[in-house]
């Protein structure tokens, strides 16, 4: 769609004139000479939209528009602004850069043919950009931008000084053999070619294609060793076509059958709430067996299997999950500890479910990281092979034209990827790139719940408008449930999303067997063991379920329960550096015959009694990698509780500064350049009457009365001192006095 176009697109005529404050001397140029002269005419309207398109040039805000011109016509801002436009306003782009600058918009629709209407839209986008400025008489193309299509704009050589009438060109051609043709067809499309001696002079009778191609002008010479194809010729023999494949005017209509939108947003909001699932099931792994990453960066392969095994999924669908985390700040890489969950995971989880989501999605939107690389070949989970800057802007146009298609549409990835190939020439690079880059982005916005049963949601257009979940939406997330069916069977049942306190609780005691709207927890000697190596005692355990449970407590699990707390604290640590006393001098003797036994400096003291060269906690990580079940006490032998657990700083990932509103930059930069062109005139303008002052020349003053009427009379100045200017009125001989803040214009008479 093309964008309207700055004040000065159609002309002179159309130019938005804006009075300077204070002093004046001449009037702007009929026609802008730059395009800081042309954004000069713009209205804040229209430079605001310049901001919005081109974001880069915001921060840091420009002091006036002749830096914002400066900034826009620099190599990585102009960069950046030729990609984010559409296949054919990048051919019209690049037919600019292939005529003289500057050109007019007639020989720019004669080059490329087709509709007069197609043409000026386009031309009024790159106005709006400030990629082109001018009016239609007098077209220009930013330099950056023209040397962004060097050297053979469109594949043509540079226009001939003296070129050959179309009925020359094809004379030649009919006389031209077939080895001619085979170096002229190689030339067609790129334009120059090496060839020994071809600034030789040939005659009638040269021999050879390229002697022979020189002898009809069909080939000009370059240098000693190239040759070029004039764009003449070129433009006959490619008879109308300015690309190998012609470039459509509009981008392809996406339609697909349609699927009820009720039922694509309720399996958009399951599809989040596995997603929220699996990223707590993430940060858990990573407290108890934190990975450290590699020093080229990213996760070791054997670290992300243990957590596909976690998941239940595969690798591609397990790199997806981490790295979302750590794009939202909910892991990081820690300082001694590996990669663990954040403090910001901790007040993340404590959200409803419809904010948590937000996050995942905002984060996701934003990353400017390609997730998918992370899981190819030879990648890295975290790894520098997905950076990717151009990510946000490709994530925005697929789903923007999702959208365009309308909620519940079904929609092919490859028709969508034919669609970005279109929208994004540039960032796509082939068509068979776009593809692989839209199926790649289709599958992780279905694991968001962007695109549900191959339709995109109704979650899709608030979250790309930055806007929160509508609450239609937001009530298809289940409030969370605090209580639990207890079965015979060992096993406790989730009759939907647990509260994050009671999940982390329950995940202490039981071992979480299924996941999804109703989660399945399996209690045994280990999971047990594991609370209460946390501190709980079999009291505090039965007490928890009695409290979050809707049913009684089965017998069999209080006997486990029973059964765990008589065995666990058999065995008690202390700090000796440690000790270990036991009312089981059995399981001593035996762990003292342990291979590690010697390596803790263990010896007896008494039956029952052990003292060790280690620290408590090691000492502790032996007794159960022995198979014990030891509690730690402190120096008066109460228990210990566990140690809290490690989080990663996120400095690196605090959020940024919010950027500011294109609005605000847009008034801001306007008028620091009105006070800059007002202060610059007046200056002129004083200059003008000490100049006349000193030389005793008539100047014509316009300057404004105490009561607000503007007069202008033709004036001798006398003299100028303490902000003020004598002359005598050359019409009747009376001397007036005209303080200097008052004048609004000096012109020689």
């Amino acid at each position: 769609m093309a964008v309207p176009g700055p004040p000065d697109a159609a002309g002179p005529a159309c130019a938005a004139h804006v009075e300077p404050l204070g002093l004046s001397r001449v009037a702007a140029p009929a026609r802008p000479r730059t395009l800081t002269e042309s954004l000069r005419r713009w209205p804040v309207g229209a430079v605001e939209d310049l901001l919005r398109l081109r974001p880069d040039l915001t921060v840091p805000m420009p002091r006036d528009l002749s830096e914002l011109a400066s900034r826009a016509t620099t190599s990585a801002s102009t960069g950046r602004a030729l990609d984010d436009l559409d296949a054919w306003q990048r051919l019209v782009a690049e037919a600019l850069a292939a005529l003289p600058d500057p050109t007019t918009l007639a020989e720019l629709e004669a080059l490329l043919g087709g509709s007069p209407d197609e043409v000026v839209a386009a031309v009024e986008t790159l106005r709006a950009r400030a990629l082109a400025w001018g009016d239609d008489d007098g077209l220009h193309l930013v330099r950056t931008a023209r040397e962004a299509f060097d050297p053979h704009p469109l594949g043509l050589a540079a226009p001939s000084r003296q070129p050959l009438e179309d009925a020359e060109v094809d004379a030649a051609l009919a006389e031209a053999t077939p080895a001619m043709h085979a170096v002229l067809d190689r030339l067609v499309w790129a334009p120059t070619g090496v060839a020994r001696q071809a600034d030789r002079v040939v005659g009638p009778a040269a021999r050879g294609p390229v002697a022979s191609l020189l002898a009809a002008r069909l080939l000009r010479s370059l240098d000693g060793d190239t040759v070029v194809l004039p764009r003449e010729v070129a433009l006959r023999l490619r008879e109308g076509r300015l690309t190998r494949e012609p470039v459509p005017r509009q981008g392809p209509v996406l339609t697909g059958r349609t699927r009820p939108t009720t039922l694509v947003d309720r399996a958009a909001a399951g599809a989040a709430l596995s997603l929220l699932d699996d990223v707590d099931l993430v940060a858990r792994a990573l407290e108890d067996s934190p990975f450290r990453p590699l020093r080229t960066g990213g996760l070791a392969t054997r670290d992300l299997t243990g957590l596909v095994r976690s998941l239940g999924t595969d690798v591609v669908h397990a790199t997806f999950v981490v790295e979302l985390a750590a794009a939202a700040g909910l892991a990081a890489p820690g300082s001694s500890h590996g990669v663990l969950p954040t403090a910001a995971y901790d007040r993340w989880v404590t959200r409803p479910a419809a904010e948590r989501w937000t996050t995942l999605a905002r984060a996701w939107l934003a990353a400017p990281r390609w997730f998918a690389r992370s899981s190819a070949s030879g990648a890295h989970a975290l790894g520098p092979e997905a950076e990717s800057p151009s990510a946000p802007a490709l994530r925005r146009v697929v789903l923007g034209l999702a959208v365009a298609a309308g909620p519940g549409t079904v929609l092919d990835p490859d028709d969508l990827g034919a669609a970005l190939a279109w929208e994004r020439p540039r960032l796509s690079r082939t068509p068979d790139a776009a593809v692989e880059l839209s199926r790649d982005l289709w599958r992780e916005a279905s694991l968001l719940g962007f695109v549900a049963l191959g339709a995109v949601s109704d979650f899709t257009p608030s979250l790309l408008a930055d806007a929160p979940v509508p609450e239609a939406l937001a009530v298809l997330f289940p409030e969370p449930v605090t209580e639990l069916i207890l079965q015979a069977d060992l096993t406790a049942v989730a009759p939907g999303p647990l509260r994050h306190d009671v999940a982390a609780d329950l995940r202490l005691l039981a071992a979480q067997e299924s996941r999804g709207a109703a989660s399945v927890y399996r209690f045994s000697a280990d999971s047990v063991r594991r609370a209460m190596d946390a501190g709980w005692s079999a009291e505090d355990a039965l007490g928890w379920l009695r409290d979050h449970a809707s049913t009684p407590v089965p017998q069999p699990l209080e006997y486990l329960l029973g059964d765990v707390a008589r065995r666990h604290g058999a065995v008690h640590v202390g700090p000796a550096l440690s000790f270990v006393t036991s009312e089981d001098d059995a399981q001593l003797s035996t762990f003292l015959r342990h291979p590690q036994a010697a390596a803790l400096g263990l010896r007896r003291l008494a039956p029952g009694v052990v003292v060790a060269a280690a620290e408590p906690d090691e000492l502790l990580e032996a007794l159960r990698d022995a198979g014990l079940s030891p509690v730690a006490e402190d120096a008066h032998g109460r228990g210990l509780p566990a140690p809290p657990v490690p989080r990663a700083p996120v400095t690196r990932l605090s959020t940024p500064a919010a950027p500011p509103r294109t609005a605000d930059v847009a008034a801001a930069v306007v008028a620091a350049d009105q006070r800059a062109a007002t202060a610059s005139t007046a200056a002129a303008a004083l200059d003008d009457l000490r100049a006349a002052t000193r030389d005793g020349l008539p100047v014509r003053v316009t300057w404004v009365e105490n009561d607000g009427r503007s007069t202008q009379r033709d004036l001798a100045p006398l003299d100028l001192s303490a902000g003020l200017v004598r002359a005598v009125d050359r019409s009747n001989a009376q001397i007036v006095t005209i303080a200097l803040s008052r004048i609004a214009a000096v012109e020689p008479v």
